[in-house]
């Protein structure tokens, strides 16, 4: 009787031991449905078809690679008989391979304390030795639960909302890398070529035209005449107008360019500053929710540029915004644009108008400067204090006005 106790009693004990292996296996995996991956103030999205990530058994964070790679902006490729990732991104290069407990820094060697693996069919990498290989910081936040990433910024970077009327030109100075998003009017096209001379040394590296509209478009041309242009973002959506068929000959005469539709990606500018075009659709009735939407991020600080992104565009992709600096207001500030649902997602501390004083639309409207105003944001108008510039290290922000807009500056 006294053995077979024992034996119960052996059994019971490994069924106990098994149960408490399983409970620490589904502990390790729950953080497939509570942890979260900040990039700056922006959550990186992962589904069942990307993975989650998941604390390996030495206790380190693992992260699925295309999903996490991409938001960062890293270039990513894959060899086969090597068993091993390649990451680009700037100037440096991360090679990690799967299985060994090391990394590769531009070919120097590093030992870490776990590997990437392949689980499911999907590779995962230990999140914070790759990614402090691209000179990030990361930290564990308890109180979000979430793994915090910052991108150290290097440097001055601004942003310029060239003052063209009642349209849109905006220009991104990153050191030696710049944006142009839009040209204004078809009449404005000679003056931000003529801007754009204090700030690009030689080619313009990328420039965007948000969609089809003569006040977005209209510009571009000139633009390109005076400009060797590298690439290009078009939004694919076209219109029957002459100012759209300048605007895309000139785009199809431009030489050496490398032409792109706007689809999720995430472009790195350099020295920490990444620009992030979030598609929303293309197959809106109105080609303004067709525009090219674009979210710069640099250190701590990032700027959604909404192009003339209206509420059904804004509704329909409600899940790709998150907690953004500077809000470039939709549409001219139409009430159109900007809908309390978005607002609520954004919590934008700064929104820039660019409208044209005493336009014939009636922009900005009442009703959406009320909406700013409730929101606790700060509102500049190029319509009130002309070219608006805001200037960033990567931590805190400033810009060359001080005379925000007021409700009595509504147009309706």
């Amino acid at each position: 009787m006294c053995g077979k106790k024992k034996k119960k009693a052996g059994r019971l004990l490994n069924l106990g031991i098994m149960f408490t292996i399983c409970c620490l296996f589904l502990a390790v995996y729950a953080y497939s449905s509570t942890t979260s991956i900040y990039i700056g103030s922006e959550k990186v999205p992962f589904s069942a078809q990307s993975g989650y990530p998941f604390t390996d058994a030495q206790g380190r964070m693992q992260v699925p690679l295309r999903a996490a790679m991409d938001a960062y902006g890293c270039k990513t490729t894959w060899s086969e008989a090597e068993k091993t990732v390649t990451l680009t991104k700037g100037d440096a290069t991360v090679k990690v391979p799967i299985g060994k407990t090391y990394i590769l820094i531009n070919g120097a060697q590093k030992t870490t304390d776990t590997a990437a693996l392949v689980k499911d069919g999907r590779t995962y990498l230990p999140i914070r030795p790759v990614l402090e290989a691209f000179g990030a910081t990361v930290r564990w936040d308890e109180k979000k639960n979430a793994v915090m990433i910052t991108q150290n910024a290097n440097g001055e970077l601004t942003v310029h909302f060239i003052d063209v009327g009642q349209g849109d030109s905006i220009l991104i100075d990153n050191q030696d890398f710049e944006v142009l998003i839009d040209g204004g009017n078809n009449k404005d096209g000679q003056n931000v070529v003529a801007y754009l001379k204090d700030y690009v040394d030689g080619p313009l590296d990328l420039m965007i035209g948000t969609h089809p509209d003569a006040d977005h478009i209209g510009g571009l041309d000139d633009v390109m005449e005076a400009y060797a242009v590298s690439e290009i973002i078009d939004s694919g959506a076209a219109k029957e107008t002459k100012t759209y068929q300048e605007y895309w000959q000139a785009v199809q005469d431009e030489p050496n360019c490398n032409l792109l539709y706007d689809e999720d990606m995430t472009l790195d500018l350099g020295n920490g500053a990444t620009l992030k075009i979030i598609e929303t659709g293309d197959n809106y009735k109105d080609a303004n929710d067709n525009s090219v939407v674009a979210q710069l991020n640099y250190g701590e600080i990032s700027v959604l540029l909404a192009g003339d992104m209206e509420q059904e565009a804004e509704s329909a992709s409600l899940s790709k915004f998150g907690k953004v600096t500077v809000l470039k207001a939709g549409h001219h500030g139409s009430k159109t644009s900007s809908s309390q649902s978005l607002l609520n997602i954004l919590q934008s501390e700064y929104v820039i108008i660019s409208a044209g004083k005493g336009n014939s639309y009636g922009h900005p409207h009442k009703a959406v400067l009320e909406r700013y105003f409730n929101s606790g944001a700060t509102v500049y108008g190029t319509f009130r204090s002309g070219t608006i510039m805001m200037m960033t290290n990567g931590s805190t922000l400033s810009f060359n006005t001080n005379d925000p807009v007021v409700l009595g500056d509504a147009g309706d």
